[in-house]
């Protein structure tokens, strides 16, 4: 909770970039929240491509470009509770992504290095 209190403090006390520019501000709210708010589609026709409950990393790349977005929004409108709902959100999208890479990593150590099978392949 001290690390939100020193960001928002910073915030509050030095100004963001294109501070000024209400449209642009906006802007990257909207884009925030549609990144964020997308990615249980992209989830759902995977899994009904697949025919089976999956979470494709993009899902996981669209929920922590998303998060990031709307942190910077509600950063620039110092706007603490919206800081508060996104601020943690980062760490299980993050460990979710080095979990799928790590992985992928080791299949392919296993493998032997051989080079990898794209999905639509694996049927």
């Amino acid at each position: 909770m001290c690390e939100l209190l020193l960001i928002y403090t910073s915030f509050a006390i030095f100004r963001m970039p294109l501070q000024d520019h209400y449209w642009f501000w906006k802007a990257i709210g909207f884009a925030g929240i549609g990144t964020f708010g997308t990615r249980f589609l992209v989830q759902w026709i995977y899994s009904e491509r697949l025919k089976e409950s999956k979470v494709p990393p993009i899902f996981w790349w669209q929920s922590l470009i998303g998060t990031m977005l709307c942190l910077a929004y509600f950063l620039r409108q110092q706007d603490s509770v919206g800081i508060a709902g996104y601020l943690l959100n980062v760490i299980p999208y993050t460990r979710n992504l080095m979990l799928v890479y790590r992985k992928r990593r080791l299949d392919r150590e296993q493998r032997g290095f051989a080079p990898a099978v794209s999905a639509s392949t694996q049927h």
